[in-house]
């Protein structure tokens, strides 16, 4: 690290110092959050703040090496040049402010006795999890607009990599969910049915552990629990998503009763 700032710093002074700067901020940022998918448990305000603030930070360093380098010499067409990045920095700096303030506020315009926009996707997006058409669901929830900082986003999203079979994806989506609403008795319920699904005695205890604390929740909750029970699915044995599904299917889930709790 040291010999790349020696190296850029003799060829272009502090401009090439700069230059450096935004190499280690790639290499060192922006590309192991990519790599570590660290994107995928950020809302799209988290993730337009974050790269917001790399943004920032990438033009000042590279505004101030341009300056340094500019100062050095004599002439309005460098003072144009510096003003015009100097113009440019500050749009972008207020773009990003607009873009953040104003992004988690959104909210779904009503269309009628149809309910939202975003109610009638997520119908849609159950319907084809019932179906076991992930893609197709994915792409109906992408396109719904609903609020990433919600349970019920989440939810939806830990569905879809549950039809998938992608069971640790599934587990992280829906923590995500419980992380805004603990006590929804549907991402609880999801989360018991992955720890069953795991089938590992530990997970399995926990499973029974979690129906246990969260008995009394919902009405819906507690006949699905009892089936669970009534099955034996809290024992011993190997279970696979199909045969959980078809005998002891998750509680039905409607945007109405989303909405409702």
């Amino acid at each position: 690290m040291v010999e790349l700032f020696q190296v850029l710093g003799g060829i272009a002074g502090f401009g090439g110092i700069a230059l450096g700067v935004l190499y280690l901020l790639y290499r060192d940022f922006v590309r192991d959050i990519i790599r570590n998918r660290m994107f995928r448990t950020l809302t799209s305000a988290q993730a337009t703040a974050l790269f917001g603030a790399v943004i920032v930070l990438a033009f000042s360093v590279a505004i101030l090496g341009i300056f340094a380098t500019l100062a050095e010499s004599e002439g309005i067409q460098q003072f144009l040049v510096l003003v015009g990045m100097l113009l440019l920095f500050l749009l972008a700096v207020v773009f990003i402010a607009a873009r953040v303030a104003t992004g988690p506020r959104a909210r779904p315009r009503r269309n009628g006795a149809g309910g939202t926009r975003v109610e009638r996707s997520l119908t849609t997006v159950r319907r084809h999890v019932a179906l076991n058409e992930p893609d197709q669901a994915e792409r109906a929830l992408e396109a719904s607009g609903a609020d990433r900082e919600t349970e019920e986003f989440w939810y939806w999203k830990a569905r879809i990599a549950l039809t998938r079979s992608n069971f640790p994806v599934a587990s992280g989506y829906v923590e995500e969910a419980l992380k805004l609403d603990a006590r929804n008795p549907h991402g609880l319920a999801l989360k018991i049915t992955l720890l069953l699904l795991a089938n590992e005695p530990a997970r399995r205890d926990r499973a029974a552990r979690l129906a246990e604390e969260n008995t009394g929740l919902s009405a819906d909750l507690d006949t699905w629990l009892r089936r669970l029970r009534a099955e034996g699915m809290f024992d011993g044995g190997v279970r696979t998503r199909s045969e959980l599904e078809a005998r002891c299917p998750l509680p039905a889930r409607t945007t109405e009763n989303a909405h409702a709790e």
